[in-house]
């Protein structure tokens, strides 16, 4: 499938997430069962959806409509595991309390533990404004590599694997942060 055409928008990296929403919605207006629509066509919209509003998964497809091949398994960049013992560490702390909380069974006993959690959702915030700042330096690369009359396949490769991971640990932190609320 090219998300792309599905959504009706120009295949290019710099999209907003406003401008896939509106195009999803447009053309969930008429594909969407309740509209008369086919459900298999509207999960292929959704699907579309999904991939032009994940970086990584915009890119990799931006680069598979060129016939650029994307390997998924290799290394990322220096930058990126730098986040990831910052990131193992808030977890673990966060995973720690969220215990505690769950074993408390007093009213006191939670709030004694009030001062500690709100501190834990404050890391928990930062470093997911750290990440989105990681995953916002990351898709700076896209404007040189729609630029390019042969993109940097193995760059732009990375870029995806570095995307992913970002993005996935943005996502477990904010399903924590939940946790802690």
């Amino acid at each position: 499938m090219n998300a792309f055409e599905t959504l009706g928008l120009p295949a290019r990296l710099a999209i907003s997430a406003e401008e896939v929403n509106s195009a999803f919605r447009e053309a969930g207006k008429s594909m969407h069962p309740d509209a008369g629509g086919d459900e298999a066509e509207f999960a292929r919209l959704r699907e579309a959806h999904a991939i032009l509003a994940s970086p990584s998964r915009r890119l990799r497809q931006w680069l598979e409509t060129r016939g650029i091949a994307v390997e998924t398994r290799g290394v990322v960049d220096s930058r990126v595991m730098d986040l990831f013992a910052t990131v193992g560490d808030v977890s673990q702390r966060a995973e720690t309390i969220v215990r505690r909380r769950q074993e408390t069974k007093s009213a006191l006993g939670l709030a004694l533990l009030e001062q500690e959690t709100q501190q834990c959702r404050e890391e928990v915030e930062g470093t997911i404004a750290t990440l989105a700042t990681a995953i916002f330096k990351e898709c700076e690369e896209f404007g040189h590599y729609e630029a390019a009359a042969a993109p940097d396949g193995v760059r732009a490769c990375t870029s995806v694997r570095n995307l992913a991971f970002l993005e996935k640990w943005q996502a477990g932190l904010r399903a924590l942060y939940a946790r802690l609320v």
